[in-house]
């Protein structure tokens, strides 16, 4: 049996098949594990710095069965936010509770047909500045595009969230590696199942039999493993890769449905970029204090948030969607200027000079690609084309392929791992 991808997808496919005394080889393209979730332990500061997946959203079993089992320590986020209108008037609310009324006529709405948030929002007769609010949160949110994301998906996934209580958000004390950590640790001889740097470039396959053809990026060899069956669970941007482009995986013969499913859904951008200061000086302003989220409309990165209620001296800047458009392709230090110029003029001050700057650009590397997905109009049987077996051989996982409302989220990508396991399990019983 073969995996590729040792984020949490394929490591928790990884972590069943084994345990169930199955032989695995899990392939990971770079040089660690988590995927997605990339820690930052700068020993300079007191606190982990996210550059990828930061926050677990709700209370999904299948998440929280492994925060508990591995006695890690997670505390909930301040969800009190402070909204920013233009022009600098402020007002303290829930994370919410701005775009919350029309969010909630959208969960009422009877329509059958589906259709753009964008094409919602023009028939809403919420007034304008709640729904302004709305399109900023579910841009920002799904790094989506307003135009683009799908009014039946963003129902699917509210009233997903609301069965695991999504509106309280959590944070991992230790940072989400541990998480990661916990994961590899418990898969059975994991040291030989998980290999770094084996870059698969290519799969053939007929039903029941795989050969999976790779290089290393350490030795700069190749080489090729075959299997009965093959677990994938690289990131949609792979998938969604042509073969000649970096990162990309040629599938011989191309399973026709998987590859039109993934290219049927969007994979949204992201820049992210957390700051170290000497201290929390946002605590002296009385409108900042005590404030987990800072919202604003900004133009480059509008929203920001802190650790509250742990205090610490890093603050993190969030531009997705349509917001990270102009950062596209620019380096890392016109990206900070940009970060540091938004924080200016949302703070209404100058601010002092940062101690260091963590950033991972997603979008440029190859083995990702972007953030994560969503599912535009008239697309929503795409995850459920990903979900299923090709001629009980081929088996998909990830966060994309989630169809219970949980897709762009690690408690997504995990229960999607597993679901892969047992898909495999009944394959060969």
């Amino acid at each position: 049996m073969i995996v590729i991808g040792a984020g949490v997808a394929g490591l928790s496919a990884t972590r069943v098949l084994t345990s169930a005394g199955m032989r695995v080889s899990c392939l990971e393209a770079t040089g660690r594990v988590g995927g997605r979730i990339r820690t930052g332990h700068d020993p300079l500061a007191s606190f982990p710095v996210e550059l990828g997946a930061e926050f677990i959203h709700g209370r999904s079993p299948d998440i929280w069965r492994l925060i508990e089992s591995a006695g890690l320590i997670a505390y909930e986020r301040t969800a009190r936010a402070l909204y920013i209108e233009k022009g600098g008037e402020a007002r303290h609310a829930k994370l919410d509770e701005f775009s919350e009324p029309v969010l909630a006529r959208l969960a009422e709405s009877e329509r059958r047909q589906d259709e753009s948030f964008d094409n919602f929002l023009r028939r809403s007769h919420q007034p304008a500045k709640l729904k302004n609010w709305a399109r900023a949160y579910v841009e920002g949110f799904n790094a989506a595009r307003k135009e683009r994301i799908s009014v039946r998906s963003l129902k699917q996934d509210a009233i997903a969230a609301d069965e695991i209580e999504g509106d309280h958000v959590f944070k991992l004390l230790g940072g989400y590696d541990s998480l990661v950590r916990h994961l590899v640790g418990s898969i059975p001889d994991h040291r030989s199942v998980v290999r770094l740097h084996f870059v698969v470039e290519g799969v053939q396959w007929r039903r029941g039999r795989v050969t999976v053809h790779f290089r290393s990026s350490l030795h700069n060899s190749q080489g090729s493993l075959h299997a009965k069956r093959l677990i994938v669970t690289v990131p949609l941007g792979v998938l969604r890769a042509e073969v000649g482009d970096a990162g990309a995986i040629h599938f011989d013969p191309e399973p026709l449905a998987i590859r039109q499913a993934a290219r049927s859904l969007e994979f949204g951008q992201v820049y992210r970029m957390t700051f170290r200061f000497r201290d929390p000086f946002w605590e002296n302003d009385p409108r900042f204090r005590g404030t987990g989220f800072w919202l604003s409309h900004e133009r480059l990165f509008p929203t920001w948030w802190t650790n509250h209620p742990v205090l610490t001296p890093t603050v993190t800047g969030w531009s997705a969607g349509p917001a990270a458009d102009p950062l596209l392709g620019i380096g890392r230090r016109e990206v900070v200027s940009a970060a540091l110029a938004s924080l200016a003029k949302i703070i209404g001050r100058k601010i002092p000079r940062p101690l260091a700057a963590y950033f991972h650009d997603w979008q440029a590397d190859p083995f990702f690609g972007g953030a994560y997905s969503y599912v535009p109009v008239n697309a929503m049987p795409a995850r459920e084309i990903l979900a299923r077996p090709v001629d009980k051989t081929l088996f998909f996982a990830g966060e994309a392929t989630d169809t219970h409302g949980h897709g762009a989220t690690v408690h997504g990508a995990i229960s999607s791992g597993m679901r892969a396991a047992r898909q495999v399990q009944e394959a060969t019983a």
